[in-house]
């Protein structure tokens, strides 16, 4: 008869963050060959409670009992292997794809490229996962310049060469492109059948197949758990709520044409990155940019944005100018500009308040303003409240979830009231409620320029009526 005794069980199990409990009386076991998902609007508990299984969290005695030890794939990893605080955010964009290339000094310290922070080791079993992940050919690239979507990819190879018996994944679908999604389901299910035991967060509407069990929380609590048959799905009351109308005037557009790119071509070494993209965006359009992982998206927005160097070796035109002969200022552009990304995200100070986080939109630098007009405040407290995030103003911005996060972010590019949006995958790891209030909030914004980012054009804006995509001109 096999054993039935539980691999990692909480019992009545409490978790503070800043005295502020995450988690409250969570009795919970995890069991051999089972696949719990884990759901929950966002700020729930979700990622705390992989920690907690992983580990990663202080439990008073007789609260939790392990068997195994597990792997976890975080959203975020701050490791000994890779930190991202040891780097600034345009480090990624500077002019090699390696790792601190022959003749240049270190800008901080060794940065790894995916093959030493794999730690990998060649074998039979280990070049075929790898292969399989799409990681052989990026091995001797930068861990730091790897796309959002290929950064998701080495954290999961990383997890499973090491061959565990329980795997945590926190979002593990996010910032992957369609076809990889697929992929990845039909993996992880086989390795379920060869005996891999799971628990990852996502969301109700994308419960893999292969999960056996769902466990629900709401602000901290267990409202539901048991076997996935058994799960039905609340039906999402919608309730619009007023949008915000922000005090700050709007900044109104001051050129014709917000961005031109002729012939662009983005190298480094023997890479292509972009090839020979032609695109126009006239002032007041309204374009989602698609594209595979690893096709450029991030890349594009930054010659655009201003923070990648090749924008000056080739013919970016933003607001009417060429980057690099008119003499305006990467200041100049940025001003125009409410801007967000995952990468961004990755790099923010989690020290910072929640206010200073919005703030730092005003100053575009990862430094929060000092003088703030009283409509600023007004509606940093109107956007706050818009998305039910009104408690947490003076929180340390590391002190929130992951979603949490991502929606702060959100109303940082929002605050200043900019002629231009440059959103890029704004709503990754963000419930379905919240992502619907941000997308009537952008697609009311009529009057501005916006570039929306995204694997999943359900997330689009109404108002989005224009694409790119960059599989069909990258080539």
């Amino acid at each position: 008869m096999p054993d039935e005794s539980p691999l990692i069980a909480l019992t009545n199990f409490t978790a503070r963050r800043s005295g502020k409990p995450i988690l409250t009386n969570v009795t919970f076991a995890l069991r051999q060959h089972e696949c719990w998902a884990i759901i929950g609007p966002t700020g729930s508990g979700k990622t705390t409670l992989l920690q907690v299984l992983a580990g990663q969290f202080p439990a008073q005695p007789g609260s939790l009992s392990r068997q195994a030890s597990a792997e976890f794939v975080s959203f975020k990893e701050e490791s000994s292997r890779f930190s991202y605080s040891g780097y600034f955010y345009q480090q990624r964009y500077q002019a090699t794809m390696g790792d601190n290339p022959e003749g240049e000094e270190p800008a901080y310290h060794s940065i790894p490229t995916v093959r030493n922070y794999l730690q990998f080791t060649e074998s039979p079993e280990n070049n075929a996962l790898v292969k399989r992940l799409g990681l052989e050919p990026l091995l001797d690239r930068s861990f730091l310049k790897l796309s959002n979507g290929q950064t998701r990819k080495t954290r999961i190879g990383k997890a499973l060469l090491r061959h565990p018996t329980i795997l945590l994944l926190d979002n593990p679908f996010v910032g992957l492109d369609k076809t990889f999604r697929a992929e990845l389901t039909e993996w992880l299910g086989e390795l379920m059948n060869h005996g891999l035991t799971l628990a990852l967060v996502t969301d109700a509407e994308n419960i893999p197949p292969f999960a056996t069990h769902v466990i629900v929380l709401k602000e901290g609590e267990v409202q539901w758990q048991g076997e996935v048959k058994s799960y039905a799905p609340p039906i999402q009351d919608v309730v619009e709520s007023p949008l915000p109308i922000l005090q700050t005037k709007p900044k109104l557009p001051d050129f014709a044409e917000a961005f031109r790119l002729r012939n662009v071509t983005v190298r480094y070494g023997e890479t292509v990155i972009l090839n020979n993209i032609n695109w126009a965006i006239q002032a007041g359009e309204q374009w989602a940019l698609l594209g595979q992982n690893g096709a450029g998206k991030s890349v594009l927005l930054s010659l655009l944005y201003g923070d990648h160097p090749q924008a000056y070796a080739n013919d970016v035109h933003v607001f009417g100018h060429r980057r690099g002969k008119s003499g305006e200022s990467i200041w100049d552009v940025k001003r125009r500009i409410g801007f967000v990304s995952p990468e961004l995200h990755l790099y923010f100070p989690q020290h910072l308040s929640v206010r200073q986080v919005a703030l730092t939109g005003l100053t575009d630098t990862l430094t929060p303003s000092k003088n703030v007009a009283p409509e600023t405040e007004a509606d940093l407290i109107q956007l706050l409240t818009y998305f039910g995030l009104i408690d947490t103003l003076n929180r340390p911005f590391g002190t929130l979830s992951a979603g949490e996060q991502r929606l702060i972010l959100l109303i940082r590019a929002l605050l200043k009231n900019p002629p231009v949006l440059l959103l890029d995958e704004p709503f990754q790891v963000i419930d379905a409620h919240h992502i619907e209030r941000a997308r009537r909030l952008i697609g009311s914004l009529n009057d501005k320029t916006i570039l929306f980012v995204t694997h999943n054009q359900h997330e689009l804006p109404d108002s989005v009526d224009q694409i790119f995509d960059l599989n069909a001109v990258n080539d």
